[in-house]
């Protein structure tokens, strides 16, 4: 796993630590397989964001949109996304995702609500992991 957080998102390092312990949960809930990157990102055009976050089929990669945004809300996106790796990575997607609605979209917004869940904090903030090794800042366009 590698996040990626945008330097002009000015989170803090300490909230870096948990969005990566729940990559890491959302990760290993799911669960998904091998490699895969998230990034958090201050802008939607660069990175084919129509909403709040993208993912890319076949390639095991998130994009989410962070600006302005609480943090909750940001994790919830990444639960969501996740949920549609996961759908890729065991065959279940074939073609494009709808927006709204549907089984994709009705299955992740059920997993990312219950993966925001308080399992989260008492299972990985009680006894962090050292993921926080995987979590790069980016200034986009370098």
């Amino acid at each position: 796993m590698k996040l990626y957080i945008d330097n002009n998102l000015n989170i803090d390092e300490s909230k870096k630590g948990l969005v990566a312990e729940f990559c890491v949960f959302c990760a290993d809930m799911l669960p998904i397989e091998g490699d895969f990157q998230i990034y958090v990102v201050s802008e939607r055009k660069p990175y084919h964001i129509d909403t709040t976050a993208a993912y890319i089929l076949n390639e095991n990669t998130c994009y989410i949109y962070g600006k302005n945004r609480a943090l909750p809300d940001v994790m919830r996106s990444i639960a969501h996304e996740m949920t549609h790796m996961m759908q890729d990575q065991v065959g279940l997607i074939n073609g494009p995702i709808r927006d709204a609605g549907g089984f994709h979209e009705d299955q992740a917004n059920s997993r990312a609500g219950e993966l925001i869940s308080p399992d989260f904090v008492l299972t990985y903030i009680s006894s962090p992991s050292s993921v926080t090794t995987n979590v790069f800042f980016f200034s986009p366009g370098n």
